[in-house]
């Protein structure tokens, strides 16, 4: 069984994960909601089982004749097993549902990147107004260099604190951008308030910084690390904070807000 990405029950069995789909989406039992399949995962799918039929087929062959019969119903268990284990039922659009949000022009909001060119940034932070969907106002950012190749963004109207996690991430992993040739770095600092939803009511008032940890496998969340040395992380696909052990803070997000 696996969790609805909306009210957390256990609704998921191994029939719906089976047929569970990025392009298409269905209700979960519990909340009715609608969820669909994690895009990357799906991805991963198809590799998956090639590399699980090829397993069956070496295991095949080492098989007396008398137990091919079992053989080849193993083949078939394993070639569906990556569809159930690699599905992740997530939100049809997880950024349609932000909480209401008044914002503060004196807020503290910024964010530092290196490794993308203003003109690039431009055209990241145009993609990302135009594919949010959440209906807040429009995204008010004034970009100012503070080094060679590293840019600060500050907010002067504010910004949802959801939307100002997604934007730390989409930064890092920016549609239509090869990543292949280059380092991108990216870190966001803020004061913790009442309107980061999940957050721990002790770490209100806390200076916290944002970012992709290190070596991320994920590609769909962020960490935040507060000046108590508290970790969270959150899961786009969840949208849910959750309290981690490790800070995977690396060294070039140390040095780009130093």
């Amino acid at each position: 069984m696996k969790e609805c990405p909306h009210c957390h029950e256990d609704s998921f069995g191994f029939r719906d994960l089976f047929a569970l789909d990025y392009f298409h989406s269905q209700d979960c039992r519990a909340c009715g909601k609608l969820v669909r399949n994690d895009g990357f995962r799906q991805f991963l799918t198809i590799p998956a089982i090639i590399t699980a039929l090829f397993l069956g087929f070496v295991i095949l062959t080492l098989l007396p004749g008398s137990l091919e019969p079992f053989g080849l119903l193993l083949i078939i268990v394993l070639a569906m097993l990556p569809i159930i284990l690699l599905a992740k039922p997530v939100k049809v659009d997880p950024k349609a549902d932000l909480s209401p949000f008044t914002g503060d022009p004196s807020n503290d909001k910024v964010i530092r990147v290196r490794g993308w060119s203003e003109d690039e940034l431009r055209e990241i932070l145009d993609d990302f107004t135009e594919a949010d969907r959440s209906g807040s106002s429009p995204l008010e950012v004034e970009i100012s260099k503070r080094a060679e190749d590293v840019y600060s963004l500050t907010f002067p109207q504010d910004f949802h604190p959801s939307r100002f996690s997604f934007l730390v991430n989409y930064l890092a992993y920016p549609s239509n951008f090869d990543l292949s040739e280059r380092e991108v770095v990216v870190a966001g600092e803020t004061t913790l308030n009442s309107d980061f939803e999940g957050i721990p009511q002790s770490l209100l008032g806390k200076k916290a910084i944002i970012y992709v940890p290190e070596n991320d496998r994920d590609y769909d969340g962020v960490y935040l690390h507060t000046e108590t040395d508290d970790n969270l992380a959150i899961s786009f696909s969840e949208d849910v904070w959750r309290s981690v052990k490790n800070a995977r803070l690396s060294s070039e997000v140390k040095t780009l807000l130093a």
